[in-house]
């Protein structure tokens, strides 16, 4: 994902991270919440969004109903849980079915183009079972317009079972077909293997001023 020569750039950046978000997400609690920027708050969703979980029994997804859903196939299960509040969070659970499932949250069209190199996608994490094979964080607008990155590495770096920021740069989104103008899911996670993930407060954070993200490679 982050090639040798941005290394020492991304250690630095991940040292003062808490630092540099914490003024966006603390001002947040206390006024109207801008769906452009937040998409899963306090355990609601900002906006005309909501959660699915889909693996290929059902590509089209299970919609949840109160943050809990089972995907057609069995592979994917999400739930309430426990960050700072009763249920303002999410757990979801991949089983060890040997195929792919995946977590998706879905809304209207969102213009993301002219937040590019200024901001990240972020979201608060437990690790509760680390993953057996890779992950992936992806955007998706609209099929075949979608755009993944792998993130197994840093996950398994969290430790188990204690809250942990990340946070991805929007500009390490790419491919041929990729359109930040039109996102329909800021968010989507996937995985062929077991693993058990805590996710809370999925939003936009703006990136340290000057810090390339993946235009430095």
């Amino acid at each position: 994902m982050i090639r040798t020569t941005t290394k020492a750039l991304w250690i630095a950046a991940l040292c003062l991270a808490s630092t540099w978000f914490a003024p966006v997400t603390q001002a947040a609690d206390s006024q109207q919440l801008n769906p452009d920027f937040f998409y899963y708050f306090n355990g609601q969703g900002v906006g005309y969004r909501g959660f699915s979980v889909s693996d290929p029994d059902n590509w089209g997804g299970v919609q949840a109903k109160d943050f809990a859903a089972v995907s057609k196939g069995k592979k994917v299960e999400m739930k309430p849980t426990d960050y700072k509040a009763t249920n303002d969070a999410i757990q979801v659970t991949w089983a060890r079915k040997k195929t792919k499932g995946v977590v998706s949250l879905y809304g209207s069209d969102t213009d993301l183009s002219k937040y590019k190199d200024l901001t990240a996608l972020a979201f608060d994490v437990r690790v509760d079972q680390k993953p057996s094979k890779d992950v992936q964080l992806g955007m998706d607008c609209g099929y075949p317009c979608r755009a993944e990155v792998s993130i197994a590495r840093q996950l398994r770096e969290f430790k188990k079972g204690e809250w942990s920021l990340f946070w991805m740069p929007l500009n390490c989104f790419k491919g041929d077909t990729f359109d930040l103008s039109k996102i329909k899911a800021p968010f989507m996670m996937s995985t062929d293997g077991k693993m058990e993930l805590s996710i809370a407060n999925i939003r936009l954070e703006r990136l340290p001023k000057g810090f390339p993200g993946c235009n430095a490679e």
